[in-house]
Parts: C-alpha cells; sequence; structure tokens
C-alpha cells in the first residue's frame, strides 16, 4: 500500500471538524491526533459518513480505559472514547480505519494523556456503511454539548487492493 498524508489541522473550538474523502482503493486511514481536548463534559470521537450524510447510528465499538482508573463502556453512536470527558484531559493518539469490505470498516485507536496520569485509552469495532466511505467526522461529543478547546490531527491514506 502506498500512503498520503494529509495536512496537519487544527480541530479548533466548533464541535467538530469533518473531512471529506474518496475512499476508492482505500485500504485504511490512520488519523493521528495531538493535543486533542474538549470543554468537558462528554467524550470524543468519530463519526463516519456516505453519500446519505455522517451516521449516528448501527457502530459496535467498546471503548475502555486502563492504569490508575479503569472504566468500560459499549458505544452505537460512533468509535468514541471512554473517561476523556474532562476539560483539563489532553491526549495524543492514533486512530486506525481499515476496511474489511465493501463498505464495512474496523477502527482501532489508542491514546495517552499528555497532560499527566497513567491512563491509557484504547477504543475497536466496527461501522457498516450502505455506500462509499465520503466523510470523516471527528466529534467533540455525541450530541455537541461541547466544543473543542484545542489540539490538532492529520490523516494517513493508505491505498491498494481491498
Amino acid at each position: 500500500t502506498k500512503p498520503t498524508s494529509g495536512s496537519y489541522t487544527s480541530v479548533g473550538t466548533s464541535t467538530g471538524v469533518t473531512v471529506t474523502v474518496d475512499s476508492t482503493n482505500v485500504v485504511k486511514y490512520e488519523i493521528m491526533f495531538t493535543g486533542v481536548s474538549n470543554d468537558g463534559g462528554a467524550d470524543w470521537g468519530i463519526r463516519l459518513g456516505d453519500s446519505g450524510g455522517i451516521e449516528s447510528t448501527g457502530y459496535v465499538v467498546d471503548a475502555e480505559y486502563t492504569g490508575s482508573n479503569v472504566g468500560q463502556s459499549r458505544r452505537t453512536d460512533a468509535f468514541r472514547w471512554t473517561g476523556l470527558a474532562s476539560a483539563s484531559q489532553i491526549v495524543d493518539g492514533k486512530f486506525t480505519l481499515s476496511r474489511i469490505h465493501n463498505n464495512k470498516w474496523y477502527g482501532v485507536a489508542d491514546a495517552t494523556r499528555t497532560d499527566g496520569g497513567s491512563t491509557l485509552y484504547h477504543m475497536a469495532g466496527s461501522k457498516e456503511l450502505s455506500g462509499a466511505l465520503t466523510q470523516i467526522n471527528i466529534i467533540s461529543s455525541q450530541n455537541a454539548d461541547a466544543s473543542f478547546d484545542g489540539g490538532h490531527f492529520k490523516i494517513i491514506t493508505y491505498t491498494g487492493t481491498v
């Protein structure tokens, strides 16, 4: 596979950032992020979309955190973290989205806090779209009740045959 790196982009101070993608011949996306946090009250995450728009249901994702504290959540609304709902939590990490077959995608992510602490954050799961993946939406919360207050990301695209 041949990687192509996107631009280093700010998440800004909004409730989300949507990136348009062309998933033709894409086998994997990696979303690298650094310094990401929101203003508190909700866990941020990633949603996928096709020509019908961004989808907020049908995800089968398990999210957890381990270390000095432990917690788990089943997510059906997004690839969404658990335990990152505090404004003081600033994280770096990677989200890898791999094509299983046709329009079904498998995502796995790891994050570490750069503001201190000894907690690791993980999530993994799948989402099947009804059409080709055309949008990746980085969301500050499940229902727009929080906003990002900092951080950057870039998307690396890997093409090949599925």
